[in-house]
């Protein structure tokens, strides 16, 4: 029995390492490639950020930015501002220069803790600035035996954070979250992982998106120890990391699934101590789960669903049902209600598709400063996902497509997700991405963007393929082989950018 039954339901964000920190001092709390720190040494670092933040923040209301890659001080930070009471506001730090100053003035940050030399330029003297190697560093001036921390107990629905989603396209979407929202999927995950301080987990996910907050959150909640790699890019690298300290959980996205698969031997490497494998963001193709299996036959897989406007966590398939569930999302987290829509807005019986509705402590409380938006997506408690699927007998989700990705072709309504299933089982495709291709006959045709293991492979031979397990209006008439497939810093394909790339393709 590895899960800790002795978790307790948190309140707020700052519990949850208070927490650790009594339970487990000593323990290592994180470990990067050069450091590492114990529960109390990492309180340390944040009460001399709280202890900064206090001072920094002029008026009440403010909220402290934090922008920049994973880093120890990027958790110093967001764990010192939490403990302060201070909501913060993240967003991805490849995000365009202008459009993040927009979003520090919008959310009247009052204080911003990065690693973008040019963004602290942009901003002072208007807005103090903090860089992250600055909290690894307490300050003249603090001294901890004379700080008083005060027990904060911030109503359940107090905002958090602000999480600006990554998207594909247009202007980031803050969605604000609650110190219950977090909370809430902080139990739910570290119950059903079964999560406990003799873990060891891999955080490769952005820290300013809820998918990497999740992997920080249920690792401190159940005093594991963090590591942090400096890169997944150099795979070889990445590997030895997780050998040499032994991971044991990894979460990640279909992207890092295909990468690992493409160019690491994983069976010439001692992953023993791996226990288990998560996987969010998009869909976990069935191919990629059949040869994970297979690489790594000891790794209990998780596929799971969720998004930031449900902090991240919805839906999970238990590792006992992947093998008969491999197409499926999942059922509903304990506490969590989902339905299938209409178009006329009636609920809808198995095996029916139309819009997935989810409702429950893990959705969001709005959208910042988008009354519209909000009015739009919450209906009665429940969110309008936008995402296309069916529910089966079990109350097993499955995921036909995002409304805005239908292909229609010839009258017929596409699904480009079932088309890339397909092709990702062919064993010479590393990833696949699919869109719609104007046509003057048919409206819309599939056009297929194939990354390859083999350089050699051709057209042709993907025709065949997709002939003997497709109908024939679901086939690709396209085909354009790429490098790579652009995506958003957590994994999603940027199908804009694919678009603006079919004007100029060869086929």
């Amino acid at each position: 029995q590895r899960q800790n039954n002795d978790l307790t339901m948190f309140r707020k964000i700052p519990e949850i390492l208070t927490q650790a920190i009594a339970k487990y001092p000593d323990h290592i709390a994180l470990v990067d490639s050069t450091s590492s720190w114990t529960y109390s040494q990492l309180g340390y670092l944040v009460q001399s950020a709280r202890w900064q933040c206090e001072r920094l923040i002029a008026n009440d209301g403010q909220r402290v930015a934090i922008i920049g890659d994973n880093h120890p001080g990027y958790i110093v930070a967001y764990f010192g501002a939490q403990s302060a009471g201070i909501p913060t506001v993240e967003i991805s730090r490849h995000t365009p220069l202008d459009n993040l100053v927009e979003i520090i003035h919008q959310t009247e940050s009052g204080l911003l803790i990065t690693d973008r030399e040019d963004l602290m330029k942009m901003v002072q003297p208007d807005v103090p600035v903090l860089s992250f190697e600055d909290l690894l560093r307490p300050p003249v001036g603090f001294d901890r035996n004379d700080f008083e921390t005060n027990d904060l107990q911030p109503e359940k629905d107090k905002e958090a954070s602000i999480v600006f989603t990554s998207g594909t396209t247009g202007f980031p979407k803050g969605v604000v979250l609650t110190h219950s929202n977090f909370c809430f999927v902080v139990s739910s995950v570290t119950r059903y992982l079964g999560l406990n301080h003799m873990d060891r987990y891999a955080l490769i996910l952005p820290l300013c998106h809820t998918y990497g907050k999740s992997v920080l959150l249920t690792s401190i909640a159940s005093g594991a120890t963090v590591l942090m790699p400096v890169s997944f890019h150099d795979i070889q690298a990445f590997i030895q990391f997780l050998v040499q300290y032994k991971c044991t959980v990894l979460s990640a996205v279909p992207y890092h699934a295909h990468l690992l698969l493409r160019w690491a031997d994983l069976s010439q490497h001692d992953l023993s101590n791996l226990r288990t494998l998560t996987f969010s963001s998009n869909k976990l193709p069935v191919a990629t789960i059949g040869r994970l299996t297979e690489a790594l036959p000891q790794v209990q897989i998780f596929s799971m669903y969720g998004l930031t406007e449900t902090t991240t966590r919805a839906c999970y398939v238990p590792p006992d049902r992947l093998a008969e569930k491999k197409a499926s999302c999942g059922r509903p987290l304990p506490g969590v209600e989902l339905k299938v829509v209409g178009e006329d807005g009636t609920e809808l019986a198995p095996g029916r598709s139309g819009e997935v509705y989810l409702r429950g402590p893990n959705v969001m409380h709005h959208y910042f400063n988008d009354d519209a938006l909000t009015s739009q997506s919450l209906e009665l408690g429940w969110l309008k996902t936008g995402d296309i699927g069916y529910v089966d007998e079990e109350g097993f989700l499955y995921l036909v497509s995002r409304e805005k990705d239908i292909i229609k072709c010839a009258g017929e309504r596409l699904s480009p997700m079932e088309i890339e299933e397909v092709l990702a089982a062919h064993p010479n495709v590393s990833e696949v991405a699919v869109i719609g291709s104007p046509d003057s006959v048919h409206g819309e045709i599939v056009h297929a963007f194939i990354v390859p293991n083999d350089a050699s492979i051709e057209q042709s031979e993907l025709r065949q393929f997709c002939a003997r397990r497709l109908s024939q209006h679901k086939q690709p008439r396209k085909y354009t082989f790429v490098d790579e497939i652009a995506k958003t810093s957590t994994g999603k394909v940027k199908k804009h950018i694919l678009r603006k790339a079919r004007r100029n393709d060869k086929h």
